[in-house]
């Protein structure tokens, strides 16, 4: 057992301390305090703690509504106040930018934020099923190991779905074979007629037998939910619609609903999405674009918005499942945009040579290293990225950097409060003596 004093939160928000002349890592613990921790994993440089005692506390420091905390990998911030954990990931942020880049952001504006707990639209379960025989555990998988937590409700997931794990659980000890199940996805529907109804995604690695495809379609009905399953690489099939039309989400503000098909990425936090569209929208229409590049696209999450709003956009996605139900999308709110596959992340030089005034990418969290040198190359005067990695937007901000790039408005985005992930949407500004280098 030692006796740390911790100085500071490293970027995932575990404490930081030095013990024996090394680094040492407390999760659980936080800046300032003065805790008893016990040596979880030693390595050259730098040695791991488990947190076994607080002894000073900070501040800073709350009581953790989820009694899982801990033992859960999801919510590894739960013990930092709300208002702690928006600063201690702006801080995070700025430092990465400017240490990969040397830009600090002209303006940086205040974080978008929306409700702290009963947030989550979206999440995924994983199913673990002992190999002789036993009862299926369905949960989240501890931090850093494969096994799995079981969990009964969830605090941070949305009202429709917070109870959802536990009613599954009690499907599963039911089914025939229950090892046929990789795992489970659990996402809000809103529908046409406002309603907002649960998707249950099922992963399969073997088709159910008719009496669990049975007991599947019987548990959807109570719970009037949508239910799919997909096998293997096959295609996602519907096994209950308690409504006629597809799974989707709203955007009142632009007077959009977007569908999207079972096992599809969409934000998971409805509130804060709703504000970045709505920020990113109002700074693409501040700086005048006559046409806009939507990058990473998926089923129109921008694109849409920024064509109500009477702007000419060219949305570009990888996905051809994606990409087709962004047209539906299209078709469906009355807009004509024009949608393209192709993979950015290997080669941006084939992207059609239009020239836009602005774009707009919100790349997975490996970055958009591709793009962003063939963006500059083109000299496209503003650059709006939605990141939710903070090491990969600093590296690509500093290849604007070195192309003459300003950062001229930096926002924290708190799309997954009590946890660690750290979003963000920034907008890069060329100088206007460069623009028409091309």
């Amino acid at each position: 057992m030692s006796r740390l004093t911790i100085e500071r939160l490293s970027h995932d928000g575990r404490g930081v301390a030095r013990h024996d002349g090394k680094v040492a890592f407390v999760t659980g613990a936080l800046s300032g305090e003065v805790v008893e921790a016990a040596l979880a994993q030693q390595h050259r440089r730098f040695d791991e703690y488990r947190l076994v005692d607080v002894l000073e506390a900070s501040p800073d420091r709350v009581e953790p509504r989820c009694p899982l905390t801990g033992r859960c990998g999801g919510c590894d911030l739960q013990h930092l106040a709300g208002p702690a954990q928006i600063a201690h990931k702006t801080q995070v942020l700025v430092d990465q930018i400017r240490r990969q880049s040397g830009l600090t952001p002209e303006h940086l504006l205040p974080p978008l934020s929306a409700d702290a707990f009963a947030y989550r639209r979206r999440t995924r379960l994983a199913v673990a099923v002992p190999r002789r025989g036993g009862r299926p555990v369905l949960g989240l998988r501890t931090a850093g190991s494969s096994e799995v937590v079981p969990i009964d409700r969830c605090p941070v997931l949305v009202p429709e779905l917070a109870a959802l794990p536990g009613r599954l659980q009690s499907l599963l000890n039911d089914l025939e074979n229950p090892a046929a199940l990789g795992h489970v996805e659990l996402t809000l529907a809103e529908t046409d007629g406002q309603a907002a109804l649960p998707l249950v995604y099922l992963r399969l690695v073997a088709a159910p037998s008719t009496a669990d495809r049975s007991a599947l379609s019987s548990f959807a009905r109570a719970e009037r939910s949508y239910l799919a399953l997909r096998v293997g690489d096959g295609a996602p099939e519907y096994l209950h619609r308690p409504e006629p039309e597809d799974p989707g989400y709203r955007l009142p503000e632009f007077d959009l609903r977007l569908a999207y098909p079972p096992g599809g990425f969409i934000q998971g936090n409805a509130g804060v999405n709703r504000a970045l569209v709505h920020q990113v929208v109002a700074w693409v229409t501040e700086v005048g674009s006559g046409s806009v590049l939507d990058a990473f696209c998926g089923v129109g999450n921008f694109t849409l918005a920024l064509a109500r709003r009477g702007l000419k956009v060219l949305g570009v996605e990888v996905s051809p499942e994606a990409v087709a139900r962004a047209r539906l999308n299209a078709d469906r709110n009355g807009l004509a945009v024009a949608f393209v596959v192709h993979d950015l992340m290997q080669d941006a030089r084939k992207l059609q040579r239009d020239l836009f005034d602005t774009a707009v990418l919100d790349p997975p969290r490996t970055g958009a290293r591709a793009l962003i040198g063939e963006l500059a190359d083109r000299r496209v005067a503003n650059v709006i990225y939605v990141s939710c990695a903070p090491s990969t937007l600093a590296r690509d901000a500093a290849i604007l950097a070195d192309a003459g790039y300003a950062l001229e408005k930096l926002c924290p985005v708190d799309m997954f409060p009590q946890t660690s992930h750290i979003e963000s949407v920034s907008m890069f500004r060329l100088d206007g003596r460069q623009l028409r280098r091309r």
